[in-house]
């Protein structure tokens, strides 16, 4: 009986860590997440804020909010990993009533992704209600429409397949050792009429010190 409830214990301890949730960044009336992992090299995971890789200083990110409209830029850099370092990125759940911790599958629903280039557009909300929210990602030769119910690892959310009632939009992109990538994640305006290439700029004049 003892060695059963060990047995047990065991099995719900590795239940916990593979249920880990990976550091979200929600927009914050809670219309959009974004989450970002690294693939490839034997390695599959969602990143969170205790990951190795940023609390040895190898992968650097920053979470810089925008001032002219609701929304944020991540920016992330190879500080010291191998050329073929690859970062996965995910957004969703933009019916969200409040910023979440994750992407939440029910929330994905109507979801609707435009990729145009780096410029994607997502249509949300009732049909009389339309919402668009916009994101900047890094040049990916890949962008897929995912299974938000799969989202274990980066790839087992890429390789999903878009047949799903919680469409999830994915993407992974490659970041050489020294040089940085942007995503960014915002309600447009006359203010905020953005571009990928406007970004690096953006942030250093959101960070500068007064």
């Amino acid at each position: 009986m003892k060695n059963l409830i060990c047995t047990l214990l065991c099995l719900m301890a590795g239940c916990i860590v593979q249920a880990q949730t990976p550091a979200a960044y929600s927009m914050p009336n809670g219309a959009g997440t974004l989450v970002i992992g690294t693939t490839g090299n034997s390695a599959d995971r969602w990143l969170d804020k205790e990951d190795t890789l940023v609390k040895e200083k190898r992968l650097g990110i920053r979470h810089i909010p925008l001032k002219d409209t609701q929304g944020f830029i991540l920016e992330i850099t190879n500080l010291s990993l191998p050329d073929s370092a690859r970062i996965a990125w995910a957004i969703g759940g933009f019916d969200s009533p409040q910023a979440g911790t994750r992407i939440a599958p029910e929330y994905c629903k109507d979801n609707v992704f435009n990729v145009e280039g780096n410029l994607i557009t997502v249509y949300h909300g009732k049909v009389m209600q339309l919402k668009v929210t916009q994101a900047l990602v890094p040049p990916c030769p890949d962008i897929r429409l995912c299974n938000g119910r799969k989202q274990d690892t980066p790839m087992t959310l890429f390789q999903s397949g878009k047949k799903t009632d919680a469409p999830v939009l994915c993407g992974i992109t490659s970041i050489k050792k020294g040089e940085k990538a942007y995503l960014c994640l915002y309600k447009p305006n006359r203010s905020a009429d953005y571009t990928y290439y406007m970004l690096p700029r953006l942030v250093q004049s959101l960070t500068v010190q007064p």
